[in-house]
């Protein structure tokens, strides 16, 4: 049932190695948080702009290790489309790496405008990836990042059929250094013989707002499965390229 609570699960943050490199089997998530401090009051908006939506460096920082398979999540079988790749998108200035290790990052007590996401992580031929990680972070229900903690942010591994299961909030639109956005959600997917995707999702109902963001992607629509009152059930599958 849509809202209802997720059974209880360890949360652990992400182990930080004194030095990851992707090799084989044991690849791992690798990012870096620039530093948006001393930008001086001088800079135009076109500038922040900029700055907020750079790539960030994925040479060095926190990673997450592959090695682990995800609790299975049910599911029923979907086409996969052989070939497409997910389309990438820009990280933009708020994600935090070593958000804590769930399934489910709604704040306690949140039932109403619950968004229950399913999929799988695919290869090219449309062979799952198990062990694949995804890490995903988002508004609240406001409209607002915590860059201070962990609300709405959250990892998880796959299971052995490739299928992932994230619990949240539906995400709001927002304006940040003069830029509107649509509604999304942030994520970073990587399988452990893929290279890292960065990207985001959007809402198929969020026509109007989806029109006045210049980043929206149609194919990055998640697709609604269910309705309870202002909850929703969707789907969607990442498809990687193996290294």
């Amino acid at each position: 049932m849509l809202g209802a609570t997720e059974p209880a699960e360890t949360v652990t943050r992400a182990t930080v190695p004194p030095s990851v490199e992707p090799e084989g089997g044991n690849a791992a998530i690798i990012t870096r948080r620039d530093m948006l401090a001393g930008v001086g009051a001088g800079l135009g908006v076109a500038a922040l702009s900029a700055l907020a939506f750079a790539r960030r460096d994925s040479r060095l920082g926190p990673g997450y290790q592959f090695g682990e398979v995800g609790a299975p999540v049910p599911g029923s079988e979907v086409p996969c489309t052989a070939g497409t790749l997910t389309s990438s998108e820009p990280e933009g200035p708020f994600y935090t790496p070593s958000a804590p290790k769930r399934r489910d990052i709604r704040d306690p007590g949140v039932s109403v405008g619950v968004l229950v996401l399913t999929g799988r992580v695919l290869d090219t031929r449309c062979r799952p990836l198990a062990r694949a990680v995804l890490d995903f972070w988002q508004t609240d229900h406001n409209g607002v990042y915590d860059n201070q903690g962990y609300r709405y942010r959250g990892h998880q591994y796959t299971d052995v059929d490739g299928r992932f299961r994230l619990v949240t909030v539906l995400p709001q639109a927002y304006t940040a250094i003069s830029i509107f956005r649509t509604p999304h959600i942030h994520v970073k997917v990587q399988g452990a013989d893929t290279p890292l995707l960065t990207t985001q999702l959007y809402l198929p109902d969020a026509e109007e707002t989806n029109a006045r963001d210049l980043g929206y992607q149609p194919s990055l629509a998640i697709r609604y499965t269910e309705r309870d009152n202002s909850s929703r059930g969707a789907t969607f599958d990442f498809v990687l390229a193996r290294g």
